[in-house]
């Protein structure tokens, strides 16, 4: 059996998917959204929000791109402990600077933070522009 190493491929009709099954390339269209789907996005979304008060607040409506994670970090000019949860009960705890609750959901307003002193806060990070 010969292996030609030199030939040109002009045209290529068909692939095999990850089952074997014989299937159609991607074309340029389909290539560039699959590129932009796993690019990185634009520019960055950084904002912080401070309680008004010690009752569980909703986080800012802040649209996270599909497939990046949004952080939330403890301040570290906390004066006490904030609780991270839904808008039922917020449990998981960051204490410390430091401390980050990684979120992948749609939008940051789905995330409700409680804490122990009016002022204190949390500061939101992720890859876009919001």
């Amino acid at each position: 059996m010969t292996l030609d190493t030199n030939a040109a491929v002009e045209r290529i009709n068909k692939v095999q998917d990850s089952d074997g099954n014989d299937r159609t390339p991607a074309n340029e269209n389909r290539q560039q959204a699959i590129q932009e789907a796993v690019g990185n996005p634009a520019g960055a979304t950084i904002e912080t929000h401070t309680t008004d008060g010690t009752a569980a607040e909703q986080l800012p409506d802040l649209p996270i791109p599909d497939g990046v994670t949004a952080l939330v970090v403890y301040l570290p000019g906390n004066a006490g402990d904030v609780f991270l949860g839904d808008d039922s009960e917020q449990f998981v705890p960051l204490t410390d600077s430091g401390h980050v609750f990684e979120w992948e959901g749609a939008t940051t307003a789905d995330l409700y933070i409680k804490t122990n002193t009016a002022g204190d806060g949390v500061g939101i990070v992720f890859e876009g522009g919001a």
